[in-house]
């Protein structure tokens, strides 16, 4: 007999339901479940992965094969005791208790095909630090979902530099700063493990691999990645510009990343195919987005980030800004409205392609501009550096409802007075409606509250006058 509790059993189900195909994916592997001189060992594979789960230990040697939907069965947030026991036909029973009530399920044997056996891990195991797993989670999020030419549905570990490579033909993310025990470049498969929050971010990654498995273990998990063989990954190297070759440059300010990402999503055209919206960078950085041709633009302007270098104008896919900066980028490299964006830190790069610079949304005269006000007090509390004086793109020009004024250099900015203004009267309506709303809140209440006192005389009254109407038909 081997026992688990109800909580282990929810957490390997959260696990391997993200990791395998589950009954709504079509095939569900059998769970696996042994105890030895060494503890308790649950695994399951499925297809180019398989996992295993270790609890140290010292238990009798016994092996049991459930059914996948024995885990959804008996799984809790409590620590009761679940008694798995097999029978001498190949049937097992799992027994436990539901509050009070014992709680018993019989399980057919299972399929011998169902359970295949997770393969040994890979030996020697290099340690690497916790940061390896968020890489393997942010190279998943960055592949493609199936490869037809290239295997953009893999994930490259380059042994020799150290290095993670995934792309899905529109963008690159590279990341370095590995050991990996071999030399030559790996192609492993996508998988959705690495996203599952049962994976402990903290705990120090070891990595392996054998002739036909890669291993990457973080206790109490250890992860098998079928290799990959015959795949083709793409030449990306001629996709990763030079940075001193770029002809702009900006920086996010903390508080201007916050806003930007608070806000990108809900600039218009955010609902069509490419999601685009434009970068201005000149002395600041603004973006632009619209609903098709229609007017009026919007624009997010960061005055608290630093820029530097030319002016340029880019289009995007708005998607991909906000993964970079969600991915916790801040320095960003422009090098022409035709080509690759690309971000930067210590151990990372990230690239993603732009859209047609035709395309591009230019100035109006109708627009709707909102500033950062985070940034500007970023900027107020830790002012930048000096940059160097250059041309700025076309603003567009003032009219007498929106005239000119200066920005927090001291230019001539045309537009922003009048929108300052005009936003001051918006701040100033929607208070007068919240304090109209809390009124009428207030007197809503007190009005319920005489209600249901009135009800309640109500009640009074009738109750008094049904005892009148008995007494009344009593004889005397």
């Amino acid at each position: 007999m081997i026992t688990i509790t109800r909580l282990l059993a929810r957490r390997l189900r959260a696990v391997f339901r993200r990791a395998l195909k589950t009954p709504s994916k079509g095939f569900a592997p059998a769970i696996t479940f042994r105890t030895g001189p060494e503890g308790l060992r649950v695994g399951a594979r499925s297809g180019s992965l398989a996992l295993e789960y270790h609890a140290p230990g010292d238990d009798p040697p016994e092996e049991i094969s459930l059914p996948w939907e024995s885990l959804a069965d008996c799984e809790a947030r409590k620590q009761d005791p679940v008694q798995l026991e097999a029978g001498g036909d190949g049937w097992v029973v799992a027994r436990w208790r539901e509050g009070q009530i014992p709680q018993m399920v019989r399980y057919d044997p299972v399929d011998p095909k169902d359970a295949a056996a997770v393969p040994a891990a890979a030996s020697p195991l290099a340690e690497n630090p916790a940061r390896l797993l968020a890489a393997l989670r942010d190279a998943l999020q960055t592949t493609a979902p199936d490869g037809v030419r290239y295997a953009t549905n893999h994930v490259l570990l380059r042994g020799a530099s150290g290095t993670l490579v995934a792309t899905d033909g529109r963008q690159l993310l590279i990341e370095g700063g590995f050991e990996f025990p071999w030399d030559e470049a790996v192609l492993t498969p996508r998988t959705g493990v690495f996203r599952c929050g049962e994976l402990d971010t903290d705990q120090p990654v070891a990595i392996g691999r054998a002739e036909a498995w890669g291993t990457v273990k973080t206790r109490p998990w250890t992860i098998h990645l079928a290799v990959n063989h015959e795949g083709r990954f793409p030449a990306v190297a001629a996709l990763l510009p030079e940075p001193n070759s770029a002809a702009a440059r900006f920086r996010f300010s903390p508080a201007d990343a916050r806003f930007l990402v608070k806000n990108l999503a809900r600039l218009p055209g955010n609902t069509t195919r490419a999601s685009p919206v434009t970068l201005d960078v000149n002395d600041h950085v603004t973006v632009r987005a619209r609903t098709g041709n229609q007017a009026p633009v919007t624009e997010l302007i960061l005055s608290g980030s630093e820029t530097s270098g030319t002016s340029l104008r880019i289009h995007t896919d708005r998607r991909f800004l906000a993964r970079a900066v969600q991915l916790g980028f801040r320095e960003f490299c422009l090098f022409a409205p035709r080509l690759p964006v690309l971000c930067r830190d210590d151990h990372r790069r990230y690239v993603w392609a732009l859209l047609d610079p035709d395309s591009a949304i230019a100035p109006a005269e109708e627009t709707v501009r909102i500033s950062s006000p985070e940034a500007q007090e970023d900027a107020a509390n830790h002012p930048l550096k000096s940059r160097k004086r250059r041309r700025s793109m076309p603003h567009c020009p003032p009219t007498a409802e929106n005239g000119p004024s200066t920005n927090r250099r001291g230019r001539t900015v045309p537009g922003q007075k009048a929108d300052l203004k005009g936003v001051t009267a918006l701040v100033d309506e929607a208070e007068a409606v919240r304090a109209s709303l809390r009124d009428a809140l207030a007197k809503t209440g007190r009005l319920v509250a005489l209600l249901k006192q009135h009800k309640r005389q109500f009640r009074t009254i009738e109750s008094s006058l049904a005892a009148l109407r008995r007494l009344e038909a009593i004889e005397i």
